[in-house]
């Protein structure tokens, strides 16, 4: 296989991974808008007036940018959204452990476990894998 073939393939696979992940992120959150809005009071970060609305569009907005980067569908944009929530979410994670708190990390709904290393990495991870996919699909519409 030619390498062009290898990366193609590739950067398939890394965006229906990275779009599954944030669909299947978002629709076990939007199950229960509840939990999620106490997770999110967990951290400590938001203004109260702010979680409902946070709790309730959040998971909404994970769910479509993951599947519109499967699709295919405004991509790059898919891809810089879910970069800058990977982004937050981390700097959201670090914050709170550095701040002595060990809430229910949030990210999968009833199957997060507490806020800890592994969070950590998936946070890394899918974030690294989002920049990586966007420098991907833009580089072919440069020049």
């Amino acid at each position: 296989m030619a390498d062009g073939t290898i990366k193609s393939l590739a950067s398939r696979a890394a965006v229906w991974l990275l779009g599954g992940v944030y669909i299947t992120a978002g629709a076990l959150k939007i199950a229960d808008p509840l939990a999620f809005a106490r997770a999110i009071m967990d951290y400590d970060l938001l203004p109260e007036t702010l979680v409902p609305a946070a709790a309730v569009l959040l998971p909404w907005v994970e769910a479509a940018a993951g599947a519109l980067a499967i699709a295919g569908r405004w991509r790059a944009g898919a891809l810089t959204l879910m970069a800058g929530m990977s982004a937050i979410f981390l700097a959201a994670s670090v914050t709170a452990l550095a701040r002595g708190l060990s809430p229910e990390c949030g990210c999968f709904g009833p199957l997060s476990g507490r806020l800890g290393a592994m969070t950590l990495m998936v946070e890394v991870t899918t974030l690294a894998a989002s920049v990586w996919l966007l420098r991907v699909e833009t580089r072919g519409r440069a020049g």
